[in-house]
């Protein structure tokens, strides 16, 4: 009884460990698009290349659903034609529309795949972070650099996210707002923030 508690204090810390890590990994790669656009946009590609060399090894050496592979492979494709235009993403475009189609249309059919097929839950877990939820969260986490990131004129050039004047733009984006919005929150509740009075 006594060791089943500790085991269930344990998910619980291991779960508070893991959104702390996630957060700060999301503060870091807002900040990141920000200030290095390119960077960002370079790290997204290879991250595409890379799970589109997965997704053809894992059809080649699992037994898994052809067409799983495909609409993945489709998928993928389709946010690859997104980096064109990045970071600014226009959520009316043919392009993204397509993106959202794809990556839901992939997303049920893996679900119904392993619906109908048995397999371990870690390993259903890590096909669909992989997959089909990496590379469009990154692009949600990315779509955050389009509020202080904009572009501007300078005589007949037009200027984007990697310059001078954005860099020394005092500006904040809506997700570093909210992440910066919780922590004055946990220090408000924690007593961190409390005002000193001298009298």
């Amino acid at each position: 009884m006594f060791l089943s508690l500790l085991v269930f204090m344990l998910y619980i810390l291991g779960f508070l460990f893991g959104i702390i890590c996630l957060a700060c990994g999301l503060y870091y790669f807002a900040e990141l698009v920000e200030e290095h656009a390119s960077i960002a946009k370079r790290i997204i590609r290879y991250t595409i290349i890379s799970i589109m060399s997965m997704l053809i090894l894992f059809g080649i050496f699992e037994n898994v659903d052809f067409i799983c592979i495909l609409l993945s492979l489709i998928s993928h494709g389709s946010y690859f034609t997104l980096l064109s235009e990045f970071p600014f993403v226009t959520l009316t475009s043919v392009k993204f529309i397509i993106s959202i189609i794809t990556m839901i249309v992939s997303h049920c059919w893996w679900f119904m795949f392993f619906r109908s097929n048995w397999f371990p839950f870690s390993e259903i877990i890590s096909v669909f972070v992989f997959f089909v939820w990496l590379v469009p969260f990154i692009f949600f986490v990315s779509l955050s650099a389009n509020d202080s990131a904009l572009p501007f004129s300078s005589g007949n050039r037009i200027i984007g996210v990697d310059n001078e004047y954005s860099r020394k733009k005092n500006t904040t984006s809506s997700l570093k707002a909210m992440i910066g919005w919780v922590k004055n929150k946990t220090d408000d509740l924690t007593g961190r923030n409390t005002n000193k009075h001298y009298y």
